[in-house]
């Protein structure tokens, strides 16, 4: 039993979680709330172990509980992890080896929901999510399909849409800019044979408009793979990434608060992968998990105290072949 927002909760199981009080909307359609602003994990198992692990960042972020799996929940690629403060916790993720499709589960406090499939989303790699006017994802297409989709759900999902001149041979990355208006931003890696990194903003909340500003390149960030976005809340943004091919660093960037121009990028001391970190914010900190180099398929974490990552720490029990999913209630 611990303390999470005030309240005492007990997490399915996962001793000693941080687990994140829904509205009366959702708790009336889960069944259960969980405690404010938890911190969860997601990730692909290692090489030949499709099963989808979870685990939580432990009260006070000193360290992880044990992994365990999501009940009938498969993937060879990409898992994605949001929720609304006080929840439910979302996942989406893709589909096995052979299939495209993309599925979605939720976790109320006292276990996840049964699988099932996103009405009309398909994917080669996997969705991102974040908790934007319910839950929002967006996804590359299926193999053939470069083409960045997105749909949203609020009691239901609505129909995919593309998004306008975005582009991308591995996932997007989204995240929820604390600026008053709370603000939508994607980013992602080019197509096939471009590695700079894109970014753009969804025109809905702010100005009421259901469409997207045009994608601009981000100067200086080029990445062969995984784009991570997180957004803390004196509102600003965090970016990270893997380097360009042959490049196993991480790298990230800053959007201060008010600003339109991200910061030159920085390698992260000491953090490599071959696939590309996760991000979220717990209290006041920056937090990143990642898969190691390649043939190390460890998911190490790290955090950014000030303008300083901390020394990569090994996550207990949690190994992946592909890149972890981050989320904390409400971001």
């Amino acid at each position: 039993m611990l303390r999470a927002g005030g309240l005492a909760v007990a997490a399915a199981g996962l001793t000693g979680l941080a687990a994140p009080v829904a509205s009366a909307a959702v708790r009336g359609e889960r069944g259960q709330a969980l405690a404010d602003s938890g911190t969860f994990m997601a990730w692909k198992g290692v090489t030949g172990d499709q099963r989808i692990w979870w685990n939580g960042l432990q009260s006070g972020g000193g360290g992880w509980t044990g992994p365990q799996s999501v009940p009938n929940a498969f993937t060879s690629a990409g898992v994605a992890l949001a929720g609304q403060g006080g929840g439910p916790l979302h996942m989406t993720w893709k589909g096995v080896e052979g299939d495209e499709r993309v599925w979605w589960s939720w976790y109320d406090g006292g276990g996840w929901s049964g699988p099932q499939p996103v009405p009309g989303a398909s994917s080669s790699v996997g969705p991102a999510v974040a908790p934007y006017a319910g839950l929002f994802m967006a996804w590359k297409g299926v193999t053939g399909d470069q083409r960045i989709w997105w749909n949203s759900y609020f009691g239901g999902w609505t129909a995919p849409q593309v998004v306008p001149d975005a582009s991308t041979s591995f996932a997007p990355a989204l995240a929820v800019r604390k600026n008053g208006y709370n603000d939508l931003y994607m980013a992602w890696k080019g197509v096939e044979g471009d590695q700079r990194i894109w970014w753009n903003t969804y025109l809905g909340g702010s100005s009421g408009r259901n469409n997207w500003t045009g994608p601009q390149p981000i100067a200086g960030a080029s990445t062969s793979a995984g784009v991570a976005l997180t957004g803390p809340y004196d509102g600003s943004l965090h970016m990270a990434w893997k380097g360009a091919a042959g490049d196993q660093r991480i790298w990230w960037s800053r959007l201060y608060p008010g600003s339109s121009t991200w910061t030159a990028p920085q390698p992260v001391p000491n953090a490599n992968t071959s696939v590309g970190p996760a991000l979220t914010v717990y209290g006041d900190s920056v937090h990143m998990t990642w898969k190691g180099v390649e043939g190390d398929e460890r998911v190490w974490w790290s955090r950014l105290s000030g303008t300083t990552w901390t020394a990569p720490q090994l996550v207990p029990g949690a190994s992946s072949s592909f890149r972890p999913a981050l989320a904390t209630l409400g971001v």
